[in-house]
């Protein structure tokens, strides 16, 4: 085929048909269907299907769609209830998580670039930009494989809670420091103050913009449009906050956690009752909203794959920079998740739930794209380190929970009982447990310890 519209149309059938096969094949074997993208990634660069000045080219467009997308569904799931007081551990251990890995990359770096892997422009505070860029985890990779282990109900929402938490940590602090490294005309102070007034004014918009759609919600709670018109008013928004000085993506993370927790808000503000009208997202447009986030995905690690080029000193170095994140998590894990209230298998599935996704590699291309000087290669670097903690997180994965998924019950929120969602080697349902289907599944907390149920016994813990 030589003409290029034909070429694209095929290129993304096909990505659309891996990302479906690659779930499918994740119910099987317990190998995240981004790793297939990945691998199709890389393909198209050995042969050479997309120039690297179309990729140039569509960088900037396809960071502000996949950070809308992100920062949507992280801020929409990040629970204040939670966060508040239902799950201490789970904000504890992000935050300590983060925080190790933001320093412990920061001092990485700093070695990097004395072996001149790094520019000699490279300073400590650029070293903590790249450690808030890569210090959270990945919900669009953890929940759907948690889903399908032996995974008892309160590490798998911990752990939830913590790539959303960590998705916010994420944009807070590495956009801060890209807007101060990227200012080097003015002094500190000045730079710091307009970074502040920045971030006011996106915090200003977003939460008035937040406020200001949750009667829509409510107006059009039956319609199909409100997903694709909640969508536009985060593209708007996007655009506004720009243009009005503000940070567009955390505006966007603002919006969302005001309409993900809305009626919890309401509850608070006004002490009203949370039954009554929904003033929160449907389910209809989480459902929608999983679909938007599988296209995104599919073709986020694809492109992540076509991006993993020399130099090959910085693909190296990315690989140890994720046997270092997964190294430096553990004692986070072990200082949250004590024994006996936590056992070692619990703990050990907590250690190895560090795979990087989709905002680490949004943002890895935001400071080359802000003129911050040195990280013009940055993005290998950060995508080379997405690729290393998701295979790391794949083998720990394998290792932990074998190849094939046992019978596993959830506990699902808002129906007072639970569900079995059954897989076993003699009669498989592959179609029962796609990563698509898993991730719309919420686990609530249970502050027992899980058991497997016995002979006999029926869906549930013990």
């Amino acid at each position: 085929m030589s003409d290029p519209v034909s070429v694209f149309l095929v290129v993304i059938a096909s990505l659309l048909l891996v990302g479906a096969l690659g779930e499918l094949l994740f119910a099987r074997t317990r190998v995240p269907d981004v790793i297939w993208l990945i691998a199709a990634g890389l393909a198209l660069r050995l042969m050479g299907v997309v120039p690297d000045s179309v990729l140039d080219t569509i960088t900037p467009y396809f960071t502000a769609l996949t950070l809308v997308i992100v920062l949507f569904e992280g801020g929409s799931r990040l629970s204040l209830a939670d966060l508040t007081g239902a799950a201490p551990r789970a904000t504890l251990m992000s935050l300590l998580g983060f925080l190790f890995a933001m320093i412990t990359v920061a001092v990485f770096s700093m070695g990097l670039m004395a072996i001149a892997v790094l520019p000699s422009s490279w300073t400590f505070s650029h070293g903590m930009m790249l450690g808030a860029i890569v210090g959270g985890t990945s919900s669009l990779i953890l929940t759907p494989a948690l889903a399908l282990a032996r995974v008892s109900p309160r590490i798998q929402r911990i752990v939830q809670l913590e790539a959303s938490l960590t998705d916010a940590l994420c944009v807070v602090i590495a956009l801060p420091l890209i807007g101060v490294l990227s200012d080097q005309a003015h002094g500190a102070a000045t730079t710091l103050g307009l970074v502040a007034q920045s971030f006011g004014i996106a915090l200003a918009l977003g939460i008035l913009g937040g406020w200001a759609w949750v009667p829509v919600i409510r107006l059009l709670a039956d319609s199909p449009r409100v997903y694709p018109l909640t969508l536009a008013a985060l593209m708007f928004l996007y655009v506004f906050t720009g243009e009005a000085g503000g940070s567009p993506a955390m505006a966007v993370l603002a919006f969302a956690v005001i309409v993900g927790n809305a009626r919890l808000l309401m509850h608070w503000l006004i002490r009203a009752r949370p039954e009554g009208p929904e003033t929160s997202l449907a389910d209809s447009v989480r459902s929608v909203h999983s679909q938007i986030s599988f296209i995104i995905k599919s073709l986020f690690f694809t492109y992540l794959g076509l991006m993993l080029s020399p130099p090959w000193s910085l693909l190296i170095m990315g690989v140890a920079l994720g046997l270092i994140l997964m190294l430096v998590r553990i004692p986070a894990v072990n200082l949250t998740l004590r024994e006996p209230t936590y056992s070692l298998d619990e703990r050990g599935t907590a250690q190895v739930a560090m795979p990087r996704g989709m905002a680490a590699g949004a943002l890895a291309t935001m400071p080359a794209l802000a003129g911050v000087p040195g990280t013009e290669a940055l993005h290998s670097l950060v995508f080379a380190t997405i690729a290393a903690t998701i295979v790391l997180f794949t083998i720990g994965y394998r290792k932990a929970h074998g190849a094939w998924p046992p019978t596993r019950p959830f506990l699902v929120s808002g129906t007072g009982s639970p569900r079995a969602l059954e897989v076993s080697a003699a009669d498989p349902s592959p179609d029962e447990v796609t990563a698509t289907i898993a991730s719309e599944l919420d686990v609530i907390e249970s502050d027992e310890p899980y058991a497997p149920p016995g002979p006999g016994a029926g869906a549930g813990p013990a």
